[in-house]
């Protein structure tokens, strides 16, 4: 029997989270023979803890780096869920054997020694993934599960308004949302709500949910943060632009765009720092003090990142 490592990307969000979690009940439930732990690089999101609060499941332990071979006698196997780039992933993961992955994100720098199992759908939510895995393995998911999964879901698609929700997000939606019999929408602005409960501070806005790319050699961060009330995060733009600029120069970026997502409003404020030529270009901004609004601007994975990535190879 084997210890297998489940976890999402540095800086998890809610579906980082809780994909970690259910992927890993859903496998241990398969019984193959090993364990599969669930793990987080980073601080859990307020609304992840509440949710695993709630159905009294504990929280995924904190991994700072996997553990080398020439420790514990063997390649560590790990299960990376919503990512698959060693940028995004935990320290020491070029020492670790790989035995899957789940994600719904660009594939990029990805390789393995031998053959694994890689399962990616361009979907909106890594947990969408996991609940068709469900139907796949012929496994009824638990309540707590379909809860889990509605909540991830309900984040990463941004209540079902991000370009990146498909038709197969909604049918699950549906499908569990009839299941345990709530209303969608009333059940993902709960979530919402959870996280303006919180009250971040300027530096958590900017490091709570932070995907690193190399783009043209260089480095590029691009944090989002979404809230029911762009103005409250934005009350105090110097204290946040402060924050922006000390979060690039610690962790050696060139350059570092701040997306602030307003469900309600259904658009984001873009505020750019450091190298800010690319991410003008590509987004057809410039970079105010304030930051520059951008209606109709959901998702950073087809609306942010694309059009970087796009715009650095012309």
């Amino acid at each position: 029997m084997s210890t297998v490592y489940v976890f999402g990307h540095t800086h998890p969000d809610n579906d980082a989270i809780l994909s970690a979690v259910v992927l890993s009940q859903l496998l241990n439930a398969r019984g193959d023979g090993n364990l599969y732990l669930p793990y987080r690089l980073g601080d859990i999101p307020s609304e992840s803890a509440a949710i695993l609060d709630a159905w009294d499941i504990p929280e995924p332990a904190l991994l700072d780096e996997v553990p080398s071979a020439s420790v514990t006698g063997e390649r560590q196997k790990v299960i990376l869920v919503d990512h698959n780039e060693e940028i995004q992933s935990v320290r020491g993961l070029r020492g670790a054997d790989i035995a899957g992955v789940v994600d719904h994100h660009r594939i990029a720098g990805f390789s393995t020694p031998a053959p694994t199992y890689f399962v990616a759908l361009p979907w909106g939510s890594t947990c969408s993934i996991i609940y068709h895995l469900f139907g796949t393995l012929g496994i009824e998911p638990t309540s707590a599960q379909l809860c889990l999964m509605l909540s991830a879901i309900m984040t990463d698609t941004i209540m079902l308004k991000s370009p990146t929700t498909t038709d197969h997000d909604r049918r699950i939606v549906a499908d569990i949302s009839r299941e345990l019999g709530v209303d969608p929408m009333e059940f993902g602005m709960g979530i919402f709500l959870e996280r303006a409960d919180a009250h971040p501070s300027p530096r958590e806005v900017v490091s709570g949910d932070v995907k690193a790319f190399e783009i043209e050699g260089r480095r590029v961060v691009i944090c989002k943060h979404e809230t029911i009330n762009k103005d409250v995060v934005l009350e105090d733009v110097r204290a946040l632009r402060i924050a922006m600029d000390d979060y690039r120069r610690e962790n050696n970026c060139e350059t570092l765009v701040l997306v602030v997502t307003d469900v309600v409003r259904e658009g984001s404020q873009v505020l750019l720092c450091g190298s800010v030529s690319l991410p003008e270009r590509a987004l057809g901004i410039s970079d105010a003090p304030e930051g520059a609004w951008m209606p109709g601007v959901m998702s950073r994975k087809k609306q942010i990142v694309a059009p970087i990535l796009v715009a650095s190879d012309r």
